[in-house]
């Protein structure tokens, strides 16, 4: 499966894709998946074929598109993401995180980046993958050395949908 991650993909997945605010936005953060650099759109992918409410809306961003957002005013600007901070560069760390979080808040993100977790930890809902030790507080932990790669994506995703459905965390919508 060749899965290219180019901006005409973000603009697409932005604009087609129009989130639904009454729920959580669906996003899916992986914490230690270095080794694995294709598990993003392996379950992005895998997602838009099962997760019938998403309508084929999922899409993965690895830290390259990420930085490539970030560096262009003009991307940010469709995202709805502010300037970067006055003592910050767009690329540097706050402005990465302002980024993310205006993917995270689209919804329907694959997520693989190490500033993920701090621009996602106030946004309710989001599904937090670990494959290393390192990373405690998560929803899931796998220990990624004891499954064959193409595994990978099909357990995160299916766990991911069952936890969507629990009644314990639907959202409370007035």
């Amino acid at each position: 499966m060749t899965l290219v991650h180019t901006l005409s993909d973000f603009h697409h997945w932005l604009l087609d894709g129009k989130p639904d605010l009454t729920t959580y936005p669906h996003v899916i953060v992986l914490h230690g998946a270095g080794s694995f650099p294709a598990l993003g759109a392996a379950i992005a992918h895998y997602l838009n074929e099962y997760d019938d409410q998403a309508a084929g809306h999922w899409m993965a961003m690895p830290p390259h598109l990420i930085d490539a957002i970030a560096a262009d005013a003009a991307q940010r600007r469709l995202l709805g993401v502010d300037q970067p901070c006055e003592k910050c560069p767009p690329t540097g760390p706050c402005g990465l995180r302002k980024v993310i979080k205006g993917l995270a808040l689209h919804g329907h993100v694959v997520l693989d980046s190490p500033h993920a977790s701090a621009a996602t930890e106030k946004i309710d809902g989001v599904f937090h993958v670990s494959l290393s030790t390192v990373h405690k507080d998560c929803h899931m932990h796998l220990n990624a050395a004891r499954f064959d790669e193409r595994c990978l994506a099909p357990i995160i995703a299916d766990v991911y949908l069952e936890w969507l459905q629990c009644n314990c965390r639907r959202p409370h919508v007035a």
